[in-house]
C-alpha cells in the first residue's frame, strides 16, 4: 500500500469520525417529543388514575405540576427507563408516572405540561359518581362491584360487563371467578386495570377486569356474580414475627347478579343477522395499473372487519361468477383480537382469478346487512365496482374463430384442400417427401439422444458437492434478502424471497398456500401463516419478517411427499398441476 493510499483512508477516517460526532451532537441537541397518556379514560370518585409522560432518552427536567391542583390531589410521582437495540441500533426512553385522583365528577381537563423546552398534550378525563351498592361494607377486607353497558342487548350482540376487586393492602392472595351465564358467550377480555381508591374513608386496591358477553337467545338471561376467596393477615402487622408465623384469615365476597333482557331480531333486519358498532369490507390485490394478463391468475382477498361482535357471526367472504373469467377460492382465514372492551372480528378470503379472453373484466359491487346497534338501525356495508382491463397473451385462451381465408391456410398447412389439378398433384407429391424427409431426422435426433444418454455416467460426487453448494449459496442469498426485507419492514419483498427460494428447490411452488402445504415443519407453516395475516390484514411486518428468517435459517423442511399442493376432499385442483 502506497503512502498516498494510506494518507487518502486516514483522511476518510477522519472524516467519517466528524460527520458522526455531528450527527451525535445534532440529534442531543435536538428536542425530544413527549407523549402524554392516562392508564384509563374514566374514573370513579375517589378512584386514583396514572398520567405518563413518556419522551425518548432523558427527559431535560420535571413538569410543574400546579396547573393539576385545580381538579386533582397530586399523589406522587415515579419515573422508569428502558433501552431497546433494534437491529444493532440502540433506543432509549424515559417514562414519568404521576398518580392523581379527582376532587370532582365530571369532565375534568388534564392541561398540557411542561418539561424543558417541550410540552404535553392536554388530556380529558370522564369521572363519574362514587358507585354505591357493593356487596360488602366499608372496612371489609375485600368486595366486588359490578356493571353491565346495557341490560337489553340484541341476540348475538356484544356488551362489556365490568367486574371491580376492592381489596385492602394486607390482602396475601386469593381467587376470583368469571362471571357465569346461561344462555350467552363469556369472553374475558385482555388488560386488567389496577388502581387506588377510597371507599368510606378506608384506601382499597382495585383489580378492574372486562368481560364480553353475547347472548345467544333472546329472553331473561341472569348473570350470576362471580365469587372471590382471598386470605388476609390478621395479626399485627408492625410485629415481623407475628406475620411470619400467621396462617392468614379466609375473607369471601360475592358480586350481585345481573339480569339481561335479550331481545330478538328486529323485523326490519336485512340477512344475514350481524349487530355490530361498525363493520367494513376490504378488498386487496387490485393491480394499481388496473391491467392483468389473459390467463394469468390474479389474487385477490375479500375481508369482512367487524367490532364488537364474535367472529362465528361473520358471513364467509363470496366474490360473485365473473363474466370472463374462472374463479378458485381458498379457505377461509377467521382471527379474533380486543383492545380490551370490544372485540374486533375478522374473516378473510383469498380468491384466484384467471380470466379467460381479453378485454375488461368486471368485478362487481359487493354488499353486506349490518345492524348499527349503537343508532338501532340497518346499514350497508358497501365496497365499488371495480373494470380490469386484460390484456390478451401469445396464445390466447380462447382461440378465436378463423375467417374463410384463415380456414384455406389452416387447410394448406394441414394437408386437407382437395387437389383437383396436376400442380396440386405435383405439390402433394413434394410435400409428402419433406414430411418423409422430416421424420427421418425426427428418427435420428431421438436415437442420437438415447445413446448420450446411455453412456451418460451417473452422478459423481463432485456432482453431489456441486448440488450442495449451490443449495447453501442459495440458502445464503434468501437470508441475506429476508434480512434486508426485514429492516424495511416489507413484508412483500420477504414473501417474494422466500417464494424465489422454494421453487429452487422445487419447481411446483407456485404460491405461498403451496409452500405451506409443501412444509412439515410446524414451526415454518406458522411463521409463513404470520406473515399472510400482515399482508393481507396488517400488523408488525418487521416481527414477521423477523420470524420467517429465524424459521428459515437452515433452509426448507419439506415434507415426504413430492406434492407440493396437497387437497383435502372437496378442495379445487390446481390451476396448474405439475406433469409427469
Amino acid at each position: 500500500m502506497t503512502n498516498e493510499t494510506q494518507l487518502m483512508k486516514a483522511r476518510l477516517t477522519i472524516l467519517f469520525a466528524m460527520v458522526l460526532v455531528a450527527a451525535q451532537a445534532f440529534a442531543a441537541a435536538a428536542p425530544q417529543a413527549l407523549h402524554a397518556f392516562l392508564d384509563r379514560d374514566h374514573a370513579a370518585l375517589g378512584d386514583t388514575v396514572t398520567l405518563n409522560i413518556e419522551g425518548a432518552g432523558a427527559l431535560s427536567g420535571t413538569p410543574d405540576l400546579s396547573p393539576l391542583q385545580a381538579d386533582f390531589d397530586v399523589l406522587g410521582s415515579s419515573s422508569s427507563s428502558k433501552v431497546e437495540i433494534v437491529n444493532g441500533v440502540s433506543h432509549s426512553s424515559t417514562q414519568l408516572g404521576i398518580a392523581l385522583r379527582p376532587k370532582r365528577a365530571g369532565t375534568l381537563t388534564i392541561p398540557s405540561l411542561r418539561i424543558g423546552n417541550q410540552q404535553t398534550q392536554a388530556l380529558t378525563l370522564q369521572v363519574t359518581p362514587g358507585p354505591s351498592g357493593a356487596l360488602g361494607h366499608a372496612g371489609d377486607p375485600a368486595f366486588l362491584e359490578v356493571d353491565v353497558d346495557s341490560n337489553a342487548p340484541y341476540i348475538g350482540q356484544q356488551i362489556v360487563y365490568t367486574l371491580r376487586l376492592f381489596y385492602t393492602g394486607n390482602l396475601t392472595g386469593g381467587q376470583l371467578e368469571d362471571p357465569q351465564i346461561d344462555g350467552a358467550q363469556v369472553i374475558h377480555l385482555n388488560g386488567d386495570t389496577r388502581y387506588q381508591t377510597t371507599r368510606g374513608g378506608q384506601t382499597y386496591q382495585v383489580v378492574e377486569r372486562h368481560y364480553a358477553l353475547i347472548p345467544q337467545r333472546a329472553g331473561r338471561i341472569v348473570v350470576r356474580g362471580p365469587t372471590f376467596l382471598g386470605q388476609t393477615l390478621s395479626s399485627n402487622r408492625n410485629d415481623p414475627f407475628d406475620s411470619f408465623f400467621d396462617d392468614g384469615t379466609p375473607v369471601q365476597a360475592r358480586a350481585d347478579d345481573i339480569t339481561l333482557d335479550a331481545r330478538a331480531v328486529p323485523a326490519n333486519a336485512g340477512t344475514p343477522w350481524l349487530p355490530a358498532q361498525s363493520v367494513q369490507l376490504k378488498l386487496t390485490g387490485l393491480p394499481d395499473n388496473g391491467r392483468i394478463k389473459a390467463g394469468e391468475p390474479l389474487t385477490l382477498t375479500l375481508g369482512i372487519d367487524a367490532v364488537g361482535t364474535s367472529v362465528s357471526r361473520l358471513p364467509q367472504p363470496q366474490l360473485p361468477p365473473l363474466d370472463g373469467a374462472r374463479l378458485y377460492p381458498d379457505q377461509t382465514q377467521d382471527s379474533t383480537r380486543d383492545d380490551g372492551h370490544w372485540l374486533h372480528a375478522a374473516r378473510t378470503r383469498s380468491f384466484a382469478i384467471v380470466p379467460n379472453r381479453g378485454g375488461t373484466l368486471t368485478i362487481p359491487a359487493i354488499t353486506l346487512n349490518w345492524w348499527n346497534v349503537q343508532t338501532d338501525r340497518p346499514e350497508q356495508a358497501r365496497l365499488p365496482a371495480h373494470t380490469l382491463t386484460v390484456v390478451g397473451a401469445a396464445g390466447d385462451v380462447t382461440p378465436q374463430r378463423p375467417n374463410a381465408a384463415g380456414a384455406a391456410s389452416l387447410n394448406a398447412i394441414t394437408g386437407h384442400a382437395n387437389y383437383s389439378s396436376a400442380g396440386n398433384v405435383v405439390a402433394a407429391i413434394w410435400r409428402d417427401v419433406a414430411l418423409a424427409s422430416i421424420a427421418l431426422w425426427l428418427i435420428a435426433l431421438t436415437a442420437l439422444a438415447w445413446w448420450w444418454f446411455a453412456r451418460r455416467p451417473s452422478r459423481s460426487a463432485a456432482a453431489t458437492a456441486f448440488d450442495a453448494d449451490e443449495i447453501d449459496r442459495r440458502r445464503g442469498a434468501l437470508r441475506k434478502r429476508l434480512a434486508d426485507a426485514a429492516q424495511r419492514g416489507d413484508a412483500a419483498a420477504c414473501e417474494r424471497a422466500l417464494l424465489d427460494c422454494a421453487r429452487g428447490e422445487r419447481a411446483g411452488v407456485r404460491n405461498s398456500s403451496a409452500l405451506r402445504g409443501a412444509l412439515s415443519d410446524p414451526t415454518q407453516r406458522t411463521a409463513l401463516e404470520q406473515l399472510q395475516r400482515v399482508r393481507w390484514k396488517g400488523g408488525d411486518a418487521r416481527a414477521a419478517c423477523d420470524a420467517i428468517a429465524r424459521a428459515f435459517a437452515r433452509g426448507f423442511v419439506w415434507s415426504e411427499t413430492r406434492d407440493a399442493t396437497p387437497r383435502t376432499r372437496g378442495e379445487l385442483p390446481p390451476l396448474y398441476p405439475q406433469k409427469t
